[in-house]
């Protein structure tokens, strides 16, 4: 385990990282992609006796390459510290990427592939897939969720997600996206998996007055009307649309 001279560790603990993606707007400060690493700003991590969220910030590792190569100065993070641009804009992005094949969507136990509308709810097309309009570009994904309030949390438009700045919480690791309404309370975890397939494992969920709750292997769904549905071992290939409520 790497630790500085005043053996501080370079492991940061979980809340401290959650206090800093926060004052941060869950993306870089200085232009707002999602893929992020941590940055010891003042003092740097090899001078830190401890790991003060204050003192530290988000960075896309493009931009942090260029802090460290010394292109861009410590300034430039401070001066972005103070206003960034994921507060600004409202939102964290980065984008999918779906190269080969039309991905496959997998809501807890319920699987939908090829598929132009995977899931359709009130006549409103959740989730959107198109095929690429030339040889060499990727299938585009379109689609939205909200939290348990019926509050936009994650938009996705051809490919590019947007998650909201003024969530609780929004954690990204590698092709993992995990998103909390507050300490303990998971809304979102979607995957993108190793055959580039959508994996929904965890969700909590109201939209248009249906609530939509994935676990594991099934998904059940609560109609407004008091009704409800569990799905599990489903299969939906090659609609126009997998599932309509």
């Amino acid at each position: 385990m790497e630790v500085n001279k005043f053996g501080l560790s370079r492991v940061i603990p979980a809340e401290i990282k959650r206090d800093i993606r926060q004052q941060c707007g869950f993306g870089c400060v200085i232009c707002g992609l999602g893929i992020i690493q941590y940055e010891h700003v003042d003092p740097e991590f090899k001078d830190a006796k401890k790991h003060d969220p204050a003192n530290m910030t988000l960075l896309c590792p493009q931009c942090h390459s260029k802090v460290t190569t010394k292109m861009w100065s410590k300034s430039r993070v401070k001066l972005a510290m103070r206003m960034p641009k994921c507060l600004q804009q409202g939102y964290s992005n980065e984008f999918f990427d779906f190269p080969e094949r039309n991905p496959s969507l997998i809501f807890g136990g319920v699987k939908l592939s090829n598929c132009k509308i995977p899931i359709q709810v009130a006549n409103y097309a959740l989730f959107q897939l198109k095929k690429p309009e030339y040889l060499g570009q990727p299938f585009l994904l379109s689609g939205l969720f909200t939290d348990s309030n019926g509050e936009v949390s994650l938009e996705i438009k051809d490919n590019e997600w947007k998650a909201n700045s003024s969530l609780w919480d929004v954690e990204v690791k590698g092709p993992c996206i995990t998103i909390r309404e507050r300490h303990r309370k998971i809304h979102l975890v979607l995957t993108i998996t190793e055959q580039c397939d959508i994996l929904v494992s965890r969700l909590d969920m109201v939209f248009a007055g249906f609530y939509f709750e994935a676990n594991g292997d099934y998904l059940k769904v609560t109609f407004p009307d008091g009704g409800s549905s569990e799905l599990s071992g489903c299969v939906a290939d090659n609609c126009n649309v997998g599932i309509s409520f």
